[in-house]
């Protein structure tokens, strides 16, 4: 019974609990789409990463972490590590790679890049460079040209290139002595990070061992892709315990920045819905101290025939939860059909395309939200409720029977 009256008791005053419900519905939306904005760009962030930037996970000879030194390169069981990583069920594929640091010139222009030797074939299964190549600007070295090279969009740029262009790269071997080479661009990639564009540059490995005067089997770095991103922890682990001389790395240690956001994009969400929820609160506190002082005779009334104060309170905080699940409801509801809409077409913020892509971020946002996100608001949306109705029944809980219904 009191959970009946409870109800109908909000909707006394229509107009005033419609409005305060309407409050929470909208100041919820407002949220719940923030928060979505922000986790789908997070969580896009890290996708894109991790499929184009780092992997899962690299291996590397320590010493090469510290000083990128083209001569710290992998020498040690690096045949078993290959076998074991083709027989692992949890590596979907793996890539070898020789990368050093070069200056890369035109007739135009200079800069520093990194130079990263690859196994064509191979690095196609591991990253998503070879399908960010429009179909105008080449392709993943299927060139007639001689020693193929894929920039960056950015870096064709700033040297003042185009397709089919020749690129000198200049670095030292692994001797230590100056050498370089002239390479034709055969494909330009664009990816939603134009740093990384600017910065990396593939060429085949077969032909730039050559260049650098070392073994055909030379390796700095094995960038692996694994077929369930959840174990990365546990590849990881295993893979230590097997090669303790090799440093291995999942893409937060490769990427601390990253890591570091996408680990706290949770709690900054929670957060921030929790100060929303506070100013809501407030909101509810308000209107049960005006239904209260309405009520005034009728609450005096239900203690003076025997209701005790515990069922007064249990009634009036029922109305508070009662109001603010009503509206966070309603805001749930609209925020989780805006939020499908919004991620099957997407937010266009084409106008601010390069400061996005300076950060690494893609101007086109798909904003997300998962189940347990919801869940757990709502449970936000009661507790508020309840949070919110101790102060307007303890003033309840304070009424005299006997002066609460006296006439004025």
């Amino acid at each position: 019974m009191i959970w009946n009256i409870a109800w109908k008791n909000i909707w006394r005053n229509k107009m005033r609990s419609f409005l305060v419900v309407m409050a929470i519905a909208f100041g919820l939306l407002g949220g719940i789409f923030s928060s979505a904005v922000l986790k789908g760009s997070s969580d896009q962030r890290v996708r894109e990463a991790v499929s184009r930037e780092t992997s899962h996970i690299q291996i590397h000879n320590p010493e090469f972490i510290e000083d990128n030194d083209v001569r710290y390169y992998i020498d040690d069981n690096l045949s078993k590590l290959e076998s074991v990583l083709d027989t692992m069920k949890s590596v979907a594929a793996w890539s070898p790679r020789v990368k050093f640091m070069a200056m890369a010139g035109s007739a135009n222009a200079g800069t520093g890049v990194v130079v990263i030797g690859i196994n064509p074939e191979m690095e196609r299964h591991v990253t998503e460079i070879h399908s960010l190549i429009c179909d105008s600007c080449g392709s993943w070295f299927m060139s007639s040209k001689s020693v193929p090279v894929v920039a960056g969009s950015a870096l064709v740029k700033k040297l003042g290139l185009h397709l089919h262009s020749k690129i000198v790269l200049t670095f030292q071997d692994v001797q230590g002595n100056l050498t370089g080479g002239a390479f034709r661009i055969c494909g330009i990639y664009q990816t939603s990070n134009s740093v990384f564009d600017e910065m990396n540059i593939f060429v085949d490995r077969k032909d730039i061992i050559p260049l650098l005067n070392a073994d055909t089997g030379i390796c700095h770095e094995i960038a692996i892709r694994l077929e369930y991103p959840d174990k990365v922890k546990n590849v990881q682990h295993l893979l230590k315990g097997l090669f303790p001389s090799v440093l291995i790395q999942n893409w937060k240690e490769i990427d601390p920045l990253i890591g570091m956001m996408n680990d706290l994009m949770d709690l900054w969400l929670y957060l921030f819905m929790g100060i929303i929820m506070l100013a809501l609160g407030f909101v509810i506190v308000n209107t049960m101290l005006m239904a209260i002082m309405e009520r005034t005779k009728e609450i005096g009334m239900l203690a003076a025939i025997g209701m005790n104060k515990q069922r007064i309170f249990f009634l009036i905080m029922l109305e508070s939860v009662f109001m603010s699940l009503t509206g966070g409801i309603i805001g749930i509801i609209i925020g989780v059909v805006v939020i499908w809409y919004m991620n099957r077409t997407g937010i266009n913020l084409g106008s601010l395309s390069e400061g996005f892509e300076k950060l690494g971020y893609s101007p086109m946002l798909y904003p997300s939200l998962d189940l347990v996100f919801f869940i757990n608001l709502t449970l936000m949306v009661i507790v508020t409720g309840i949070l919110a109705s101790i102060y307007p029944a303890k003033r309840a809980l304070k009424l005299r029977p006997a002066e609460a219904i006296r006439n004025d």
